[in-house]
């Protein structure tokens, strides 16, 4: 299965010896350390501060309002799969990322690459060519952009110290957080004054993939006890892996021009199918954005019932070019378009440079909970938020713009009696749309890019707001009113309800309706079992409801997922637990563009089931989780007039079964396996390691062989981009993590992690496919790597 493949495997300008080197020099302490653990302090490994101290069976008892409900709710009753992330979970993983963070820890996630935007999550089987299938929220509040991308902020940090704890809810969330909540429900908790007292400096940086990071945080109680203010800021440089490192491999041989362009002017030329790609093009892997390096400023205080807190982030990574946009074949024959694309031709401007996103987000915060009695409580909050979204792609077009938004919310929280609790509220949003985005990016744009026909075309310019379809809309508005309740009856010790759901109205949609029931059954202290029911909806993108709303005046149906799913628990032991989901139906109404009603509309319903197994064994000195995740299309079926003849595009690229080749998702890996272990080795000295597993992807071999793409130009139509026999991307990928840290002092740890190691002796080991919207077959293997971490308290 790992075979190596000739040619395709020979990666120029490495040093194995080197990073073999590296590998042997982190697994020393396994051959010389493993006495030193059994004498090891009684001290528990697991989680910082607060709460999190606690034993699991306590933990479990206490009331908290989680991510998963409106009412307060002892944690082992929660209707949900919710994975939580701690800040000492963060820092032994040495995550250089949230994607990197979520793919190590929550169950059943897939992170993806992407040719056109920032890189994708997934969960159970739902992904998407944008991160729009669920909500990332801080402190509560939604980091979404609304316009065109969805999250794109957060994901790409490498600064995480602020960060307290993540909550994952892994499952709908509209009936909580409103539409987009489809597939989960991510809320970043940050540090405040009540969990962080001090000041922390911590330095971080990276070798092969290179990077630079420095963040301080300070948090202090005023005098009287009643509040407190917590400051943190971090700035960083990501220098990112070479394109040796981290080749990027394409499944076809880029011929010769042929004599019909000057020699070198066209990238790849030559470059067999399998080799690594090493043009100019292809930027360095995780590098910033141009001219926009990482950086996050966060401020929280807290006073009495008051919570104000404000955040600026900005950051952006270059992503690389997708196989079509380098490759029509062939060159000549009459297509001077293409290849005047390439061409450093008098009176064409054309910047040669990788394809990259960027962004710049601001978001206020103002809450307050108001005791009107024992038994009744009311928060309000208000928030205002401005992203600035830039993208640049083939250096010639993209999207360049800013939203803000503004939302209001009040909640009610009414406990009767001991045995009911009631929440209930009413949200309302303001969104300003298609605004000039805000300086602070550092981003120079091409005066003109080269398009059809030869034409100049203004692409980047800051006078474009944004360009919706490449069609300039002007600046616009809508308005989303929402009411939203839970109700929690604890009808014995044993049998617990929820009943909740929420009622949103936007601008450009009918009333959408987000319905939740569940019933949570726990017959003795160690067994708890769970039976949720649900329906969540997401809006589509701002900008195609608008663009609708231009083109036929029609209201623009959301997407929506049903859901049913079967949860157990069990505390085998103090030092054992178990869990296990089954989600039996997972019906996705997915939306696609329709030629004929000029319009997002439904596209197709996809349906899916699957398995979770989860078991943690914790001690002392020993931490080890492991989940599998298994997820299987059972069914897509694609609305009327949605079948395109072959080959035009297909209107949708989640599976190829509707054209009858095979019978899974295209952009997924059916069997998802994750491991992690640690293991303090003395007082000094604590040992990390964590291995992900993607078993394969049959699914993406069925959509490839279905529709290799195909040039749509004439001069090349039928020039097919994946060469027959080609399996490399459709083969499982293995990421295997080995970290140590070390108390030098009382106020001094010293971290140091080396990633995708495997990747030492394979570089496909460290495959990471791209998502597909048409057949392309390509993937980038992610850098064996090394970073260090110090962290230094006063």
């Amino acid at each position: 299965m790992f075979k190596k493949e000739g040619p395709s495997t020979q990666i120029k300008k490495e040093n194995p010896s080197i990073q073999k080197f590296v590998f042997l020099l982190l697994m020393l302490p396994l051959v010389f350390m493993p006495n030193a653990g059994l004498a090891a302090q009684q001290q528990d490994i697991n989680k910082p501060g607060d709460v999190f101290d606690m034993p699991l069976e306590k933990l479990m008892e206490v009331e908290v309002v989680s991510t998963a409900t409106l009412t307060q709710t002892k944690q082992r009753l929660v209707p949900a799969a919710v994975t939580t992330i701690t800040a000492e979970q963060i820092k032994s993983s040495g995550a250089r990322s949230l994607y990197e963070l979520f793919d190590i820890y929550v169950p059943n996630l897939q992170w993806s690459r992407h040719h056109w935007e920032n890189d994708q999550l997934g969960l159970r089987g739902i992904i998407s060519d944008r991160n729009d299938k669920f909500l990332l929220l801080v402190n509560g509040r939604s980091m979404r952009d609304n316009t065109h991308a969805g999250v794109v902020s957060e994901l790409d940090q490498v600064l995480l110290k602020e960060i307290h704890h993540v909550d994952v809810v892994r499952g709908p969330g509209s009936a909580m957080y409103g539409p987009g909540a489809v597939s989960m429900v991510i809320n970043i908790i940050t540090y405040n004054s009540d969990t962080f007292q001090g000041t922390e400096v911590t330095t971080r940086l990276g070798a092969i993939e290179e990077f630079y990071a420095v963040e301080l945080k300070h948090g202090r109680k005023f005098d009287s006890n009643d509040g407190g203010i917590f400051v943190y800021s971090g700035f960083g440089n990501y220098v990112g892996a070479s394109k040796y490192d981290a080749p990027q491999i394409y499944p076809f041989t880029f011929p010769s021009t042929g004599g019909t362009a000057p020699v070198g002017s066209v990238p790849g030329e030559g470059t067999k199918a399998g080799e690594p790609f090493t043009d100019t093009v292809q930027g360095r892997d995780h590098a910033d954005a141009l001219g926009a390096a990482p950086m996050k400023l966060h401020v929280q205080l807290k006073k009495d019932n008051w919570d104000i807190w404000a955040r600026l982030e900005r950051g952006g990574k270059q992503f690389g070019w997708a196989p079509d946009s380098i490759a029509r074949r062939p060159y000549g024959n009459g297509d001077t378009v293409w290849w005047n694309r390439w061409a450093y031709l008098p009176g064409n401007e054309h910047i040669r440079r990788p394809n990259f996103y960027t962004y710049l987000q601001f978001t206020g915060y103002v809450g307050y909970k108001q005791e009107v009695t024992e038994h009744l409580d009311i928060d309000y909050s208000f928030s205002g938020q401005s992203t600035t979204n830039v993208q640049e792609r083939e250096s010639r077009y993209g999207q360049n713009y800013r939203e803000d938004n503004y939302n209001g919310k009040v909640v009610f929280k009414w406990q009767p009696t001991d045995q009911h609790k009631v929440a209930f509220g009413m949200e309302f949003q303001h969104n300003d749309l298609g605004l000039r985005g805000w300086n602070g990016l550092g981003y120079k744009a091409p005066k003109f890019g080269g398009s059809s026909g030869g034409a100049k075309t203004p692409f980047m310019n800051p006078n474009v707001q944004l360009w919706g379809w490449n069609v300039l809309m002007p600046t616009w508005h809508t308005q989303m009113y929402s009411f939203f309740g839970e109700w929690q009856w604890n009808i014995n010790d044993q049998w617990t309800t929820f009943i909740g759901g929420r009622l949103d109205r936007h601008t450009f949609t009918d009333t959408m309706f987000s319905p939740r029931a569940a019933v949570v059954f726990t017959p003795n202290e160690r067994d708890t079992f769970k039976a949720m029911l649900s329906r969540s909806l997401r809006a589509n993108f701002e900008e195609y409801m608008k663009r609708q709303d231009q083109l036929n005046s029609k209201l623009s149906d959301p997407e929506k997922l049903d859901s049913f799913e079967f949860r157990y628990e069990r505390q085998q032991s103090k030092n054992l637990d178990l869990a296990a989901s089954a989600f039996v139906h997972y019906s996705l109404q997915s939306l696609g563009w329709s030629e004929s009603a000029q319009s997002y509309t439904i596209a197709g319903t996809q349906r899916t089931y699957g398995l979770e197994f989860e078991a943690s064994y914790h001690t002392d000195k020993t931490r080890f989780t492991v989940s599998h995740g298994y997820t299987k299309l059972y069914g897509f079926y694609l609305e009327p007039g949605q079948r395109a003849p072959f080959p035009a595009a297909p209107s949708q690229s989640i599976t190829a079964e509707p054209y009858g080749v095979g019978n899974d998702l295209t952009n997924w890996s059916n069997h998802n396996t994750k491991l992690v272990y640690q293991r303090k080795l003395d007082d000094k000295w604590t040992f990390d390691a964590s291995m992900r597993i993607y078993w394969g992807f049959p699914g993406m071999k069925d959509f490839d062989k279905y529709y290799p793409y195909q040039s749509s130009t004439a001069a090349t139509a039928g020039a097919k981009l994946i060469e027959p026999g080609w399996e490399r991307a459709y083969r499982g990928s293995y990421f295997l993590d080995l970290g140590l840290q070390y108390k030098a002092s009382k106020n001094l740890d010293i971290g140091i992690t080396g990633y995708n190691l495997l990747g030492v002796f394979n570089k496909d080991f460290n495959k990471r496919n791209y998502v597909e919207t048409k057949g392309m077959g390509d993937f980038r293997d992610a850098a064996p790597a090394v970073g260090v971490q110090l962290t230094y308290t006063f």
